[in-house]
């Protein structure tokens, strides 16, 4: 229910509140900690949603998903030895996964190593998201030629799906007017990666722009 109500119905507090009284009704299950986690991060609970990781890693520590969602909260801390780590246990436990490779491609990228981000890239399984994580990875590397001619690919095999991801790319490339374009686009699909609109780094530098603080509050989330 609480799943529903933040991803479906985008009822954010509903959902919070939701898995929170999951977590209460069985602390010691390692859903219930994952998914309480994954949802209170994009709200900014960064330390809540780390401590939830690990308990649920605690609890099944040969499950993919809490080894993931603890890689993204320590992304979005800037730990980045710890999210590597982590994102590197996930893939080795489920390296079919889609977007097995995400994680380790988005570390360095912050890291500002194309070369490392390439290779990453190069092994995501998910069609989709190789594109896109190629994107990142020839620009970090400053091979734009490159990274256009993926980007163009993406837009052109993606858009539907991967709307968010393309207002991403556009966000760290610079160009805040496309950025801003493909979020819009990703609310009317509503695109479930624009609810980590708050808290994402490849969004940093679109802050400043008063229509990030209207899109937050399009979505709905909480405007600092």
């Amino acid at each position: 229910m609480g799943w529903v109500r933040f991803f479906a119905e985008w009822k954010f507090q509903a959902g919070v509140e939701a898995l929170e009284r999951a977590n209460e009704l069985s602390p010691w299950n390692a859903t219930a900690n994952d998914l309480l986690s994954r949802v209170v991060v994009y709200l900014g609970q960064f330390e809540q949603a780390e401590k939830l990781a690990r308990q649920a890693i605690e609890l099944d520590p040969l499950s993919y998903e809490p080894r993931a969602s603890l890689a993204r909260v320590l992304w979005l801390q800037g730990k980045l030895d710890e999210a590597e780590a982590s994102a590197r246990k996930a893939a080795e436990l489920q390296p079919t996964a889609s977007s097995s490779h995400r994680w380790q491609v988005f570390v360095n990228v912050v890291r500002g190593d194309g070369t490392a981000a390439l290779r990453e890239a190069q092994m995501e399984p998910d069609d989709g998201y190789r594109r896109f994580e190629l994107v990142l990875a020839y620009f970090t590397q400053g091979d734009h030629r490159a990274a256009d001619t993926a980007l163009s690919e993406l837009i052109a095999k993606d858009k539907d799906r991967l709307a968010y991801q393309i207002a991403q790319a556009y966000a760290w490339r610079g160009d805040a007017d496309k950025a801003f374009e493909w979020l819009q686009i990703s609310l009317d699909n509503r695109d479930t990666g624009l609810q980590s609109l708050l808290v994402d780094p490849f969004m940093y530098k679109l802050r400043s722009d008063p229509r990030y603080r209207t899109m937050l509050v399009k979505v709905g989330l909480p405007v600092r």
